[in-house]
């Protein structure tokens, strides 16, 4: 796996380069837009950071500032208004767009630390078998389960978001209650192995995930996330899992906003060299913080942001 890491790097950051240098060739992108919505550059860092470190995914950040912009929450130049308001659709497919890139550094750090750089603890460590197994039972039926539900389910603008911020109040409590009821894990009862059973619950999983991804933009990852801490699987391993899941579901369901015009690419390449960085930070921002803080943290906005969308 360390030699194919050390391939897929240059090949994959390579391809990401060419896309965003495409994306600027069909977009309208001048330097009065990204003068006067800026922001999205911070706000691509942060929601890079959160998902990359957490498994969580980018559009719990990304949605609620986008759904804040469309409510007038967040100022922008008068003549950048049409521009900067979203549909919920809208809100989901520039989501999908900013995680394609943010989630795929995020993916090659995670993987270039565990198999070329080793940086696993010895009692960390999972059989590169195992780790296949992990990643690929919920791509196996989540990727159908994102593609079926983009082509055949239709919700209205209105009722995506309020099941938005209904499912992100939901997440966020259950990641903080997890996060704290899992906060010591001694190394006798880490597992490193899954069982036929796991592997099961794990293509359910990638059914529910799948679906509720093509939705929100989120769901997938978080729900590994935290099946696998709850299991008991080292912590970073649960991280990597779902970041890497998380950004195979995104690059496959990415098209369908695209070509349906749901994707406002001038929001998206203003945001994307902030997830960029995000991407790369967010595996040292997770080791200075410690993943019990900075999961907190990802918590309380989840859940702040959520209330915020509700009281609204």
């Amino acid at each position: 796996m360390a030699g194919f890491m050390r391939l897929w790097t240059p090949l994959h950051l390579a391809a990401l380069a060419i896309a965003y240098v495409w994306l600027v060739q069909v977009s309208n992108l001048t330097t009065e837009v990204i003068s006067g919505l800026w922001f999205f550059f911070p706000v691509g860092i942060m929601g890079a950071i959160i998902a990359n470190a957490t498994g969580t995914g980018g559009g719990v950040v990304f949605v609620p500032v986008f759904t804040a912009l469309e409510k007038g929450g967040i100022m922008v130049p008068p003549e950048l208004q049409t521009l900067a308001s979203l549909s919920p659709q809208e809100s989901v497919g520039v989501s999908f767009m900013i995680q394609c890139f943010g989630m795929s550094v995020g993916a090659l750090v995670w993987g270039r630390a565990i198999f070329v750089k080793d940086t696993l603890a010895w009692d960390e460590k999972i059989a590169p078998h195992t780790l296949l197994a992990l990643t690929a039972a919920p791509l196996a039926t989540g990727i159908p389960a994102l593609l079926l539900t983009q082509n055949f389910v239709s919700v209205d603008g209105k009722s995506l978001i309020f099941y938005f911020k209904i499912f992100s109040l939901l997440l966020g409590t259950v990641l903080l209650l997890f996060t704290w009821a899992q906060r010591r894990q001694p190394a006798s009862q880490r597992k490193l192995h899954v069982t036929p059973g796991e592997l099961w619950v794990l293509l359910g999983l990638g059914i529910i995930g799948g679906a509720v991804t093509a939705l929100f933009s989120v769901g997938i990852g978080e729900f590994l996330a935290i099946f696998l801490i709850l299991k008991k699987f080292p912590t970073k391993v649960a991280i990597a899992v779902a970041v890497w899941v998380s950004v195979v579901c995104v690059l496959c369901g990415v098209w369908d906003n695209l070509l349906s015009g749901q994707v406002r690419i001038e929001i998206a390449l203003i945001a994307i060299p902030g997830a960029i960085i995000g991407g790369f930070l967010a595996k040292q921002i997770a080791q200075v913080l410690g993943s019990l803080w900075l999961k907190t943290l990802a918590s309380l906005w989840i859940i702040a942001s959520s209330i915020y969308l509700l009281l609204t």
